[in-house]
């Protein structure tokens, strides 16, 4: 079943109809109630496989050859958004093949979005660490450095490798990978992120 041609869930508990975009039951008993979002990565094998070497797979059947990093070939087709204090935001994987490390200053809620176009993986921290707010910048393909501690961090994982900072971890926030149309189509006044640093007024 689909519904703006995107993916319907069934609970098998009370049948009730949910929206994976929008993680939110829209008909049945459960209808208005929505889920607690967690982070999740879409990833490449190889490049999970390297980070966790000793994981385990669910072994389940496979429907498609499709999905292989060369489903992104149309970068302007996919965006990463997120939902906070109940507005939507996405930025382009277009935008994030340009600027892998994006710092975003969303009001009580200052984020850091990494991208690594080899895994295609997406991660949004929290820039807040303790008592700082921590400004990053690349300084290669799997590094970054904070500006206030110069620090270095692993850009996949959010923990600092190096420095003063060593061994502390960047929380993850929760967004979801989509296609551009859908997500639009689910939130049409979402706020795209075009620019570093820009100010995001979430009240």
């Amino acid at each position: 079943m689909l519904w703006n041609r995107s993916l319907v869930m069934q609970d098998q508990e009370t049948k009730s109809l949910w929206s994976h975009i929008l993680g939110r039951a829209m008909r049945g008993q459960l209808k208005g109630t929505e889920l607690e979002l967690i982070p999740a990565k879409v990833v490449t094998w190889g490049a999970w496989k390297n980070q966790h070497p000793e994981t385990t797979v669910l072994n389940m059947r496979r429907t498609t050859d499709d999905y292989t990093k060369n489903f992104y070939k149309h970068p302007e087709d996919f965006v990463y958004g997120w939902i906070s204090s109940g507005n939507a935001y996405s930025v382009s994987f277009q935008f994030l093949l340009d600027n892998p490390i994006l710092n975003i200053n969303q009001v009580n809620w200052p984020l850091l979005i990494t991208f690594d176009p080899e895994s295609t993986a997406v991660n949004m921290f929290s820039r807040r660490l303790d008592d700082k707010i921590l400004q990053f910048v690349v300084i290669s393909e799997k590094l970054m450095k904070d500006k206030e501690t110069e620090s270095i961090w692993d850009r996949n994982t959010g923990i600092s490798v190096k420095g003063l900072l060593k061994g502390k971890a960047l929380k993850h926030k929760a967004g979801i990978v989509s296609f551009k149309a859908a997500w639009n189509e689910f939130h049409p006044d979402n706020v795209v992120i075009i620019q570093q640093n820009v100010e995001i007024d979430n009240q």
